[in-house]
Parts: structure tokens; sequence; C-alpha cells
């Protein structure tokens, strides 16, 4: 397997409208918890909310969680935006990844120029408020590291793994939202892992879940805890990360409207990611 290093910074522009609303989406209820609780929310959505609105330093944030797989998330991305219409300035979505990048380590947020939704294979470029950004997260339902799988995430030099970003920034496209994805690694693709072991993570597993996976497969408890370690760490990561990008947001948003100037619209390099990616021998 060849090392990934997305080592290209994105050349992005602040958005040239105006930021009255945004949204939050994430990929799990522990990953929106500590997100909203930022926000100064103390109370989570009810059974029958699927979305809650918040105002965060004079803006209106919408958050929701987003169900795990891509068909789910899309159709989960296109309710919020048939509910809201066009009234989103910027959306957020807040996942974690399994790194497949051998540099990145668990904990470490991915700011990506590039994701991609795997059942089109189609780059898309997100709006990154961040500095630096760099690296390419493939979103995929697959759960079988065949060679040719392996070789599709190497030649586009893929950082991570979720199964959600992908799904959500189609989704994005279509309504011509400008979106950031922060996604922190909560753990390494094991490529020796069985098929049924294999993207656990992107699950998120619940308690029940946990302990069936460590009956059915006790050789593999210490797989388990390292993934529940890493996937708190990540989320911690993700959380910071994504405060500190909207308040960029945020800060971009007051400069230019002091300056009197609305700008070019939002947009990152829109020039396909590539990097080096030199041979190493497994």
């Amino acid at each position: 397997m060849r090392v990934v290093r997305p080592e290209e910074v994105a050349e992005t522009r602040a958005t040239g409208r105006s930021i009255r609303r945004i949204a939050i989406l994430a990929a799990d209820r522990s990953v929106l918890k500590p997100v909203r609780r930022a926000l100064g929310v103390t109370h989570g959505n009810s059974a029958e909310e699927a979305f809650n609105s918040v105002t965060f330093k004079g803006v209106t944030v919408i958050t929701g969680v987003i169900p795990v797989g891509l068909a789910s998330a899309e159709a989960a991305t296109e309710a919020l935006f048939s509910s809201c219409g066009d009234s989103i300035d910027h959306l957020f979505v807040v996942t974690t990844n399994s790194a497949f990048d051998l540099q990145l380590g668990v904990g470490d947020v991915v700011f990506p120029t590039v994701v991609m939704d795997s059942r089109d294979g189609v780059a898309r470029y997100p709006v990154n408020p961040a500095a630096c950004c760099q690296g390419v997260i493939y979103s995929s339902d697959h759960c079988d590291f065949d060679d040719d799988y392996v070789a599709s995430l190497n030649d586009n030099g893929v950082s991570g793994v979720d199964s959600v970003a992908g799904a959500v920034a189609v989704v994005c496209d279509r309504y011509d939202c400008a979106y950031t994805v922060v996604s922190a690694v909560s753990d390494t693709m094991d490529l020796l892992a069985e098929p049924r072991d294999r993207f656990l993570s992107a699950g998120l597993p619940t308690p029940a879940s946990a302990l069936r996976f460590a009956l059915q497969r006790p050789q593999r408890i210490a797989y388990l805890i390292g993934i529940t370690v890493g996937t708190r760490k990540a989320i911690a990561a993700a959380t910071t990360a994504v405060m500190a990008s909207i308040e960029r947001l945020l800060q971009q948003a007051r400069d230019r409207e002091q300056a009197g100037d609305a700008g070019p619209a939002a947009v990152s390099s829109r020039r396909a990611f590539s990097s080096p990616r030199p041979a190493r021998a497994e």
C-alpha cells in the first residue's frame, strides 16, 4: 500500500454573502452533543424534532443528526434543505473517519480539499474557512477491502474514509450551498480485520452492539477498546475544530461587512487534488 501524503493547501476565498443562518450536521448524537454544548445549548432534540435552532453570536444555527450510510445521510440533508429552503448560508458537517493516510493519527482533524461520494465518484470541493486544509475524504458504504477498492483509495489520494460527508456534499452542491467538512480521525483502517469489523467506528456503536461484538469475537476486544477511545478523542478534536471554524467564518463576514465589500462567492480550489504518493512495500 502506498503512503498518501495530502500536502496541497487549498486556495480559499471568504464567502461573499452575509452570514445569517448556518447549519451543523453531525454523524451521530455523540458527535453533535459536545458541539451543541459549545453553542450554549443545554437540552437535546425531542424525539419528534429532527433539527434544532439556537442563536449563537447573533447568527441562527440549525443543528441535527444525520444517519450513517450514504443514502440515509443524503435523505436527511435533503430534508434539511426542503425545510429551510435557501436560507442556509453555510453548512458544516462534523464527522469522524478511518484514516487511510498512514501519516494521520487518532485525533487529527482533516479539513479536506476534496470529498468524494463513492456512488458517483465525483470530486467535490468544500469551502474551508481554515487557513490550511488538505486531504481527501472518501465516503463509502463499502465493507470489504478487496484489491480493487484499496487501489481506488490509493489512486484518489484518499486520506480517510467515512460514510457521510460525500453524501452531504452531493446535496449542498445541488442547492448551491457553501459547506465545510470537519472530519477527525477516530481510528486507522485495519486491512486485516474481519469484514464485519470494518468501519465499526463509522457506526459509533451502542453499548449493546459493543457487547455483542465482544461476545462474538473476543479476540477483537482490544480492537474495540481502541476504537472507542479513539472515537472519544476524535469527537473532542472535531468539536474544537468546528467551533474555531465557525468563529473564523463569522469574523470573516464581519470584516467584509465593515469594509463594505460584497466580494466573490465562496469557492475553494477547483484544481484536481494530487499529491506525491511514493510506493511503500507492506
